[in-house]
């Protein structure tokens, strides 16, 4: 399993990574120092508008979770419970499904997610659920930005459908400008379970927060909204035959290489063979 090789630097340079990968350094506010010297301003102890400090690790001993795991074990199932969370930046939103089913024992027969973007773990944990479920898990609908596609599509894009289409009508992906992030949950007991917040599925290295409850006027609410967008802009095709994505590497892309180029010589002309001879 591909593992994300981006290294977040733990100092003052690198205090927010954002998901449209925009940096943001701590010397771009200088700026108000700058003002100060050239403008005559007062010294900082009498100004209006103070230079940010944003220390982190101020609010990381108030984060209630450092994980889905956690998260899992110790949010409230229980009707009409509403959690809110601040979870930290290691956190992996997309986790909590399966955390979910093997810590909670929480039976999955319909799963709608929306996301601005998610990772190659975070398709390999859906396609964990799709295992752990079996026929159970009877619908899961994704709906993903425009944003995702446009930069992973020969990439990311190839591998979702090769894992997650498991050529029955139960899976469907629509991408499309969303920047939602939404995971409604329909138990196999008839349960609902909505969570919400600001974290995609992925981890963003930064703080976030969520908010869980049970509620079937919610989780109806946005399974009719995901539904509709992945009837009418839905990319997977139930009525056409899967077939299987298949990556040439090595010796194989190689040998594939040579076969179309003997195939093209072979098609020309014999005069345009015999010329370029």
């Amino acid at each position: 399993m591909a593992k994300n090789n981006r290294r977040i630097e733990k100092d003052e340079s690198t205090l927010f990574n954002t998901d449209i990968g925009l940096d943001f350094d701590l010397s771009d506010f200088d700026l108000i120092d700058k003002l100060t010297e050239d403008l005559g301003y007062p010294p900082e102890a009498q100004q209006r508008i103070l230079r940010p400090r944003m220390d982190s690790d101020e609010i990381m001993h108030r984060v209630m979770f450092a994980n889905a795991e956690e998260f899992a074990d110790q949010i409230s199932l229980d009707p009409n419970v509403r959690t809110f969370a601040w979870v930290s930046g290691s956190f992996i939103f997309g986790d909590i499904v399966e955390a979910l089913i093997t810590r909670r024992r929480v039976g999955i027969k319909r799963l709608y997610i929306a996301t601005l973007s998610l990772s190659q773990e975070n398709i390999d944990s859906l396609k964990n659920v799709m295992l752990l479920m079996g026929d159970d898990l009877e619908k899961l609908v994704l709906v993903v930005s425009g944003y995702q596609y446009s930069h992973e599509k020969f990439n990311l894009v190839p591998y979702m459908y090769e894992e997650l289409d498991d050529g029955t009508d139960r899976v469907q992906i629509a991408f499309g400008g969303y920047h939602a992030k939404i995971i409604a949950i329909e138990t196999v007991y008839g349960n609902t379970l909505i969570i919400h917040g600001s974290a995609n599925l992925r981890s963003s290295n930064s703080i976030e927060q969520i908010m869980v409850e049970q509620s079937r006027e919610l989780f109806d609410f946005n399974a009719g909204i995901m539904d509709g967008i992945a009837e009418r802009f839905g990319t997977i095709n139930h009525n056409a035959e899967k077939h299987k994505f298949h990556r040439l590497e090595g010796q194989e892309a190689w040998q594939a290489a040579k076969e179309y180029a003997k195939a093209r010589d072979e098609s020309w002309p014999a005069e345009v063979r015999e010329a370029d001879a």
